[in-house]
């Protein structure tokens, strides 16, 4: 008997330690360090606040997939690397990269951009999973109209004028756009008309633009545009059906 005794206490000792240690964990809020699959709600922290983005997480070949949404486009992100709780990936025909720590249902990180010259752009990133929705998770029900075309007047910082054309489609307080430029267009932008201020955002690893306006009294979009960290413009926007760029 006494050696039975021995036994049941030799065996329950390393049990008690397991559960003194599993209710440590639980009271110290341990979180998994595994990347889950589905979706995320993306945000990079600019000058001008928060830019929301939709992430993808799926498990393709034994690794990793991710997939940033913008509206309707995707941009699949094949070069992933998960370790030791510790997400990195590269951008598709970029040197950018995003790095994140996993902690549950979320990630927290950086987002590097490369410019021309060899500069780098370091933007906050954060995200959590299980999220749809891009700028609010309550939207509204009575928004005004922006859907059409419009004519832009971009004035950045040094008081630099420049002409471009936005077009918006709408489906209650959904807007998608695209902005045309006389350098480049600013497409795919994805987000919400609120009462009467216009969000859009796009990540699609090679850029990072905000957009934020509101609409006046006199039917004018009046807003700003922040791209990356250093870049920010004020607009003014009239609907303008026939609006094109000027030639040349």
């Amino acid at each position: 008997m006494g050696h039975s005794r021995v036994t049941v206490a030799r065996l329950t000792a390393p049990l008690a330690l397991l559960l003194v240690a599993a209710t440590l964990l639980a009271g110290c809020g341990w979180r998994s360090r595994d990347l889950q699959p589905g979706p995320w709600r993306g945000v990079l922290e600019l000058p001008g606040g928060e830019l929301p983005f939709e992430m993808e997480v799926a498990q393709e070949d034994g690794g990793f997939v991710l997939t940033l949404v913008n509206g309707e486009e995707r941009v699949r992100v094949t070069e992933v690397t998960v370790q030791e709780g510790r997400l990195s990936a590269v951008m598709p025909g970029q040197k950018n990269t995003l790095t994140a720590n996993i902690s549950g249902d979320e990630m927290q990180g950086e987002v590097k951009l490369l410019h021309a010259g060899g500069e780098v752009q370091t933007l906050p990133f954060r995200a959590e999973h299980g999220k749809a929705w891009r700028f609010f998770e309550q939207p509204l029900t009575d928004n005004a109209d922006v859907s059409g075309r419009w004519a832009v007047t971009f004035t950045d910082d040094a008081g630099k004028t420049t002409p471009a054309v936005a077009e918006f489609t709408q489906s209650f307080g959904i807007v998608a756009g695209t902005v045309l430029t006389p350098t480049g267009d600013h497409r795919f932008l994805a987000g919400e008309i609120r009462d009467e201020e216009l969000y859009l955002s796009r990540f699609d690893g090679a850029s990072a633009d905000l957009y934020r306006a509101k609409l006046n009294e006199r039917g004018e979009l009046v807003g700003e545009h922040w791209s990356g960290r250093t870049s920010h413009r004020k607009f003014v926007a009239l609907r303008n059906p026939d609006a094109t760029l000027p030639a040349g």
